[in-house]
Protein backbone atom coordinates (compact mmCIF):
# COMPACT_ATOMS: atom_id res chain seq x y z
CA UNK A 1 0.00 0.00 0.00
CA UNK A 2 1.31 3.46 -0.92
CA UNK A 3 -0.11 6.86 -0.01
CA UNK A 4 -0.25 10.06 -2.06
CA UNK A 5 -0.62 13.23 0.01
CA UNK A 6 -2.15 16.57 -0.97
CA UNK A 7 -1.47 20.11 0.26
CA UNK A 8 -5.04 20.13 1.57
CA UNK A 9 -4.19 17.42 4.10
CA UNK A 10 -6.10 14.77 2.18
CA UNK A 11 -4.52 11.47 1.13
CA UNK A 12 -5.19 8.75 -1.44
CA UNK A 13 -4.20 5.13 -0.91
CA UNK A 14 -2.99 2.99 -3.81
CA UNK A 15 -2.72 -0.78 -3.54
CA UNK A 16 0.79 -1.05 -4.94
CA UNK A 17 4.37 -0.73 -3.73
CA UNK A 18 5.51 2.05 -6.06
CA UNK A 19 4.27 4.93 -8.21
CA UNK A 20 6.54 3.82 -11.08
CA UNK A 21 4.46 3.11 -14.19
CA UNK A 22 1.13 3.89 -12.53
CA UNK A 23 -1.81 5.00 -14.66
CA UNK A 24 -3.14 8.40 -13.51
CA UNK A 25 -4.85 9.08 -16.87
CA UNK A 26 -7.54 11.74 -16.36
CA UNK A 27 -7.08 11.73 -12.58
CA UNK A 28 -7.85 14.78 -10.44
CA UNK A 29 -4.56 15.37 -8.62
CA UNK A 30 -4.92 19.08 -7.92
CA UNK A 31 -2.33 20.07 -5.26
CA UNK A 32 -0.89 16.54 -5.04
CA UNK A 33 2.58 16.23 -3.52
CA UNK A 34 4.94 14.09 -5.61
CA UNK A 35 8.03 15.86 -4.24
CA UNK A 36 11.07 13.58 -4.38
CA UNK A 37 9.04 10.56 -5.53
CA UNK A 38 9.89 8.23 -8.40
CA UNK A 39 6.97 8.30 -10.85
CA UNK A 40 8.99 7.22 -13.89
CA UNK A 41 6.96 5.90 -16.82
CA UNK A 42 3.69 6.97 -15.16
CA UNK A 43 0.74 8.02 -17.29
CA UNK A 44 -0.55 11.48 -16.32
CA UNK A 45 -2.26 12.11 -19.70
CA UNK A 46 -5.31 14.37 -19.35
CA UNK A 47 -4.78 14.62 -15.57
CA UNK A 48 -5.55 17.69 -13.49
CA UNK A 49 -2.15 18.49 -11.95
CA UNK A 50 -2.81 22.14 -11.14
CA UNK A 51 -0.58 23.34 -8.30
CA UNK A 52 0.93 19.85 -7.97
CA UNK A 53 4.41 19.62 -6.46
CA UNK A 54 6.95 17.55 -8.38
CA UNK A 55 10.12 19.21 -7.03
CA UNK A 56 13.08 16.79 -7.21
CA UNK A 57 10.75 14.02 -8.49
CA UNK A 58 11.81 11.44 -11.07
CA UNK A 59 9.42 11.48 -14.05
CA UNK A 60 11.66 9.99 -16.75
CA UNK A 61 9.62 8.48 -19.58
CA UNK A 62 6.29 9.63 -18.17
CA UNK A 63 3.36 10.83 -20.27
CA UNK A 64 1.82 14.17 -19.31
CA UNK A 65 0.18 14.93 -22.65
CA UNK A 66 -2.84 17.21 -22.45
CA UNK A 67 -2.44 17.50 -18.67
CA UNK A 68 -3.37 20.65 -16.74
CA UNK A 69 -0.10 21.76 -15.07
CA UNK A 70 -1.03 25.34 -14.27
CA UNK A 71 1.17 26.68 -11.43
CA UNK A 72 2.71 23.24 -10.84
CA UNK A 73 6.27 23.18 -9.51
CA UNK A 74 8.76 20.81 -11.09
CA UNK A 75 11.98 22.35 -9.77
CA UNK A 76 15.01 20.13 -10.43
CA UNK A 77 12.75 17.28 -11.56
CA UNK A 78 14.26 14.52 -13.70
CA UNK A 79 12.05 14.57 -16.80
CA UNK A 80 14.11 12.97 -19.54
CA UNK A 81 11.95 11.76 -22.42
CA UNK A 82 8.68 13.04 -20.93
CA UNK A 83 5.74 13.70 -23.27
CA UNK A 84 4.23 17.09 -22.38
CA UNK A 85 2.60 17.63 -25.77
CA UNK A 86 -0.60 19.66 -25.70
CA UNK A 87 -0.45 20.23 -21.94
CA UNK A 88 -1.09 23.59 -20.27
CA UNK A 89 1.79 24.76 -18.06
CA UNK A 90 0.78 28.38 -17.49
CA UNK A 91 2.80 29.68 -14.53
CA UNK A 92 4.53 26.32 -13.98
CA UNK A 93 8.08 26.20 -12.64
CA UNK A 94 10.57 23.92 -14.41
CA UNK A 95 13.67 25.66 -12.98
CA UNK A 96 16.67 23.33 -13.04
CA UNK A 97 14.59 20.46 -14.46
CA UNK A 98 16.15 17.96 -16.85
CA UNK A 99 13.83 18.02 -19.88
CA UNK A 100 16.36 16.50 -22.28
CA UNK A 101 14.84 14.52 -25.14
CA UNK A 102 11.32 15.52 -24.00
CA UNK A 103 8.40 16.41 -26.27
CA UNK A 104 6.93 19.81 -25.37
CA UNK A 105 5.15 20.37 -28.69
CA UNK A 106 2.14 22.70 -28.25
CA UNK A 107 2.77 23.04 -24.50
CA UNK A 108 1.33 26.39 -23.34
CA UNK A 109 4.16 28.03 -21.36
CA UNK A 110 2.75 31.49 -20.61
CA UNK A 111 4.51 32.70 -17.47
CA UNK A 112 6.36 29.39 -17.06
CA UNK A 113 9.92 29.34 -15.74
CA UNK A 114 12.62 27.19 -17.35
CA UNK A 115 15.52 28.98 -15.66
CA UNK A 116 18.58 26.70 -15.68
CA UNK A 117 16.63 23.78 -17.20
CA UNK A 118 18.28 21.22 -19.49
CA UNK A 119 16.50 21.41 -22.86
CA UNK A 120 19.06 19.42 -24.87
CA UNK A 121 17.42 17.41 -27.61
CA UNK A 122 13.95 18.56 -26.57
CA UNK A 123 11.15 19.37 -28.99
CA UNK A 124 10.47 22.89 -27.68
CA UNK A 125 7.81 23.88 -30.24
CA UNK A 126 5.80 25.41 -27.41
CA UNK A 127 3.02 28.00 -27.38
CA UNK A 128 3.59 31.54 -25.97
CA UNK A 129 7.37 31.03 -25.70
CA UNK A 130 8.00 34.78 -25.55
CA UNK A 131 6.12 34.90 -22.24
CA UNK A 132 8.30 32.29 -20.53
CA UNK A 133 11.58 32.57 -18.59
CA UNK A 134 14.53 30.83 -20.27
CA UNK A 135 17.56 32.48 -18.63
CA UNK A 136 20.32 29.98 -18.06
CA UNK A 137 18.43 27.15 -19.76
CA UNK A 138 20.80 24.91 -21.69
CA UNK A 139 20.13 23.61 -25.19
CA UNK A 140 22.06 21.95 -27.99
CA UNK A 141 21.89 21.61 -31.76
CA UNK A 142 19.21 18.91 -31.40
CA UNK A 143 16.79 21.20 -29.52
CA UNK A 144 13.86 22.19 -31.75
CA UNK A 145 12.59 25.78 -31.39
CA UNK A 146 9.64 27.61 -32.96
CA UNK A 147 10.45 29.06 -36.37
CA UNK A 148 12.26 32.39 -36.09
CA UNK A 149 12.79 32.14 -32.31
CA UNK A 150 16.27 33.01 -31.05
CA UNK A 151 16.76 31.41 -27.61
CA UNK A 152 19.95 33.39 -26.95
CA UNK A 153 17.92 36.62 -26.86
CA UNK A 154 15.93 35.11 -23.98
CA UNK A 155 19.02 34.05 -22.01
CA UNK A 156 19.28 30.40 -23.03
CA UNK A 157 22.79 28.97 -23.41
CA UNK A 158 23.90 26.68 -26.23
CA UNK A 159 26.24 23.93 -25.08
Amino acid sequence: MITLYFETGEALQYSCDSFVGLDFNGASLHRAIFQGLDVSNANFANANLRNAIFDFAILNGSCMSNAALMNATLTCAEMEGVDLSGAIAVGAIFAGANLSMSNLKSLDVRGACFKGANLCGANFLVEQIEESELSGAQYDSETVWPSGFNPVLYGAIKI
